[in-house]
Formats: structure tokens, C-alpha cells, sequence
């Protein structure tokens, strides 16, 4: 999983176990990686070695780069 796709998958780990009492990541990530590539946010794909990956698509890159920009520009205003 690239770094930009795990940071957001422990994001969503973080906002579901907050809920329960108890819970194991790994229960989760499955299920948050699928909701993530129905969204068009992940891709599987097959790595050199033949193992399966996951990385973000263009379109989640672009909307993150979208909101940094945005959080960037209310930060220089707010000063």
C-alpha cells in the first residue's frame, strides 16, 4: 500500500474503532480498502514480484492536492 493510501486508511481505521469498544484494524482495512476502490479513490494492482498492491488513483491525489491548496490559502487569509 502506498504511504499517501495508508495515511488515509488509518484515518478511516481511527474514525471506526472511535465507536467501538473493541476492534482490530486489520477487521477494518478490507472492508475500508473496497469502499475506497467502489469510490474510484484505490486501485489494486499487481506488484513486480506478482503480489497484489493497493495505491490511490489520480482522482484521489487530485482532490488531497485540491484541499491542501485550499487549507494552504484559508491559513494565509486567517493570518
Amino acid at each position: 500500500m502506498t504511504k499517501t493510501l495508508r495515511f488515509w486508511v488509518e484515518c478511516a481505521v481511527d474514525d471506526l474503532n472511535e465507536g467501538h469498544a473493541v476492534g482490530k484494524k486489520t477487521q477494518f482495512i478490507g472492508r475500508i480498502l473496497w469502499g475506497f476502490e467502489q469510490a474510484g479513490d484505490a486501485m489494486r494492482y499487481v506488484r513486480a514480484d506478482g503480489r497484489l498492491a493497493w495505491k490511490a488513483t489520480a482522482q484521489m491525489l487530485s482532490r488531497l492536492a485540491d484541499a491542501e491548496r485550499d487549507a494552504d490559502e484559508e491559513l494565509a487569509d486567517w493570518r
